[in-house]
Order: structure tokens, then C-alpha cells, then sequence
């Protein structure tokens, strides 16, 4: 575990969308994952956590996880934005992150794509970045292994997984996935998803029924 990390979930939106705030207690920098609406919300829990903001990590780019990205990236030049490679097209397409159907036509560009199995260094510690296609084609879950966290974004929920029926979603995949990548990781693992509470690995390897 690492002593210096902490994690805050925030629920934003309409859309009751987990953002999670990720904090060094040492350096007073934080990374925010998946700022789905509300940026000054979130902006106002920086400050009075006195942190200041670091950069953004997207499990995916749907629009009820993007929304507060104009706000952030107001407030820090060349704000890092990390999102897997095969994601980016739908993070720049308003009929792909669904922003289109909603009247706002969102369309961002990230700065820092990753790949499946790359470890970035964030926050003084290295998170691995997994790739789970099926709920958008590059869908990407964070691990942070010393400290046994999993952002999954809506790839994994508690009791359930992610929908598949949006563009570049893929059942097969998204079951395969699952199974074979983040069932792998050690079962106290705990999972912070977009929509749900925490569970933890164990639990949705035993009792979720889309994948017992």
C-alpha cells in the first residue's frame, strides 16, 4: 500500500458518474480519472484538499465521462490527458461519445495515448494500463498495484458489466476481457467503477451473472 496516495470518489452529473480524484499527500498533486461533469466541482475539492491538478486519465470517452474536460483544461496549460490509442477517434467523434444525441458535440484531443500493458508513472507510483475492448473499442482499465485499486470505468460494475450496444461496442469482447485480463488480478483487488459502488475482483468473479 502506498502510504502517500489517497482516493476520493466524487459522483457527478446527471448521469450519477463516478469521477475518482486521486491524490499525492506528499507532493499536493492530483490525478483526475474519468471528470465527468462539474468542473468546478472538482475544481473546488483540489483546492480545499490543498492539491493542485496534475493531469487526466479517461477509462473511456463516452460523454458523462468527458464533460468537465473544457473546464479542467482551462485551468493548466498542456494539460496532460492520457486515454488508450484505439479511443481516440471517439473522443474527437460526437456521434461516437454519444455527446451528439445530447446537443453538446463534444470533441477533445488527448495528449498521452497508451497501449495495452504500458505502465505510466503518475502521483510517484506506476499504473498499469489494461485494455478491455466491448463497452467502446478502447476502453481501458487503471491498476494500481501497490495499493490493489482498479478504475474500471464502465467495464466492470458491481453485479454487472459494461453495456454493449453504443458504437464500437462488442459483447464477445467485452466477456473475454473481463475473464482473461482483470479476473488474472489478485482478488482483493478493489474496483471503482463508473456507475456503482466499489466491489472488489473475488466478489465479481464469484457472483456477477454475466460472468459466473
Amino acid at each position: 500500500m502506498s502510504e502517500h496516495l489517497k482516493l476520493i470518489s466524487v459522483c457527478l452529473g446527471q448521469m450519477q458518474t463516478n469521477c475518482y480524484i486521486i491524490e499525492n499527500t506528499e507532493t499536493k498533486e492530483a490525478f483526475v480519472f474519468d471528470p465527468g461533469d462539474q468542473g468546478d466541482r472538482i475544481m473546488d475539492f483540489l483546492k480545499k484538499e490543498g492539491v493542485s491538478l496534475a493531469g487526466v486519465c479517461l477509462t473511456h470517452a463516452h460523454f458523462d465521462h468527458i464533460m468537465a474536460l473544457p473546464y479542467l483544461m482551462q485551468q493548466k496549460d498542456d494539460l496532460p490527458i492520457y486515454i488508450h490509442e484505439d479511443e481516440e477517434e471517439i473522443l474527437e467523434n460526437p456521434d461516437l461519445n454519444l455527446s451528439s444525441m445530447m446537443g453538446m458535440n463534444l470533441s477533445f484531443k488527448a495528449n498521452h495515448f497508451v497501449k495495452d500493458g504500458d505502465k505510466i508513472e503518475i502521483l510517484g507510483t506506476k499504473v498499469t494500463c489494461i485494455h478491455v475492448p466491448g463497452h467502446t473499442k478502447g476502453g481501458v482499465c487503471y491498476y494500481f498495484e501497490d495499493d490493489e485499486w482498479l478504475i474500471s470505468g464502465d467495464t466492470l460494475f458491481q453485479q454487472s458489466i459494461g453495456r454493449t450496444d453504443f458504437p464500437t461496442g462488442d459483447f464477445q469482447a467485452l466477456i473475454h476481457g473481463i475473464r482473461t485480463k482483470l479476473f488474472k488480478l489478485p482478488f482483493e483487488t478493489q474496483v471503482f467503477s463508473g456507475h456503482t459502488p466499489p466491489t472488489t475482483i473475488g466478489e465479481e468473479n464469484r457472483s456477477n451473472p454475466f460472468l459466473i
